[in-house]
């Protein structure tokens, strides 16, 4: 369309038509009110369910859950480390039934004992290798010769006690052990191949330690609740807890109480000792005024040596089990039977 024709219909235009300008305001306008629109609507329309999350199981575990199974771990511990202590037992008691008896002419006289023993260093902590020989008519082991002994005493003789003297008597005496040593050490290094001596002690060393690593991180963990109190009550109440006279006794009791947890028993029948140790002539008093306990001893003057070992021996048994006696004692502080005389 030529130019001059546009220009005269632009110019012939209705004046009351809307010109490009109000059009393209009317237009923001009405996209602007749709968009408002559109937005409520939205609003309003129902939001799509939202997917349940998987629940988070962190969160229906118990507060001391830790301590639950850190006392599964120690029990597995524990039972592990008993079995290997038995197994360990057992091959011990075999290997001793099948070595038999120490051979007599390789203990050491009392002198070789005292000087070369296996707690008698011979100088700058140097000791010699030798076998510790248990027998059952003495508390303390014998002290026996090993080949290897031999040859390092025979070596240090000289230098040790000089050449003159006893020394080459006992030189010769050591070398004609020699024969006899070297067939012990090595029926005795078989033997203990055979029954696996050492790999069983090593294994129960291993235990033992694994166990003490389970029960050290019990200590180490609180408990918040009272299932988690139970928990180390059963730790504790399982060991000799009435030795020593702890202040925590009380507490350790408390405990128990609260969490209806049994405790171990010390195994001592403390009314049998003290009907015998009353039968004998002694007394158990509580003093008030000093909140201590008082044992009367039985008179001995004139006794008879079998009484006079009887007391002896109700008087070590007391020793031995104080703690458990003052135990049972304690809440019996009233008891009239043990009123003061």
């Amino acid at each position: 369309m030529p130019f001059r024709l546009s220009l005269k219909k632009l110019i012939r235009r209705d004046p009351e038509a809307p010109s490009l300008r109000d059009r393209a305001a009317d237009l923001r306008a009405s996209l602007s009110r749709r968009a408002v629109v559109s937005g409520t609507v939205a609003a309003a329309a129902p939001l799509p369910a939202l997917a349940l999350a998987p629940p988070n199981p962190a969160a229906a575990l118990h507060p001391n859950q830790d301590l639950f199974d850190i006392e599964a771990l120690c029990a597995r511990a524990d039972a592990a480390e008993k079995a290997v202590e038995d197994a360990s037992t057992a091959a011990h008691a075999a290997f001793r039934a099948a070595l038999g008896p120490f051979p007599p002419e390789l203990l050491m006289t009392p002198w070789e004992a005292h000087r070369f023993g296996m707690f008698s260093p011979i100088g700058r902590g140097v000791r010699l290798p030798t076998h510790l020989v248990h027998r059952d008519t003495r508390l303390n082991p014998d002290h026996g010769w090993t080949a290897e002994g031999l040859h390092r005493a025979i070596k240090l003789a000289v230098a040790l006690f000089g050449q003159g003297g006893q020394t080459p008597h006992r030189i010769r005496r050591w070398r004609s052990l020699l024969p006899a040593a070297a067939a012990y050490d090595a029926r005795h290094a078989e033997l203990e191949r055979q029954f696996r001596i050492r790999a069983l002690r090593d294994e129960w060393d291993g235990a033992r330690q694994t166990a003490g690593r389970a029960r050290t991180l019990l200590w180490r963990t609180p408990a918040q609740t009272v299932e988690g109190l139970a928990v180390h009550t059963r730790a504790l109440g399982a060991t000799a807890w009435y030795e020593g006279g702890s202040p925590f006794t009380v507490l350790l009791q408390s405990a128990a109480a609260i969490t209806g947890v049994a405790l171990r028993e010390s195994g001592f029948d403390v009314p049998a000792w003290l009907s015998a140790w009353e039968e004998a002539g002694g007394r158990v008093e509580y003093h008030a005024e000093r909140a201590e306990w008082a044992f009367i001893h039985p008179a001995t003057d004139g006794a008879s040596t079998e009484t006079r070992d009887r007391i002896r021996g109700l008087y070590n048994e007391k020793i031995t089990n104080s703690s458990a006696i003052h135990l049972w004692l304690e809440p019996r502080a009233t008891d009239p039977r043990f009123a003061r005389a």
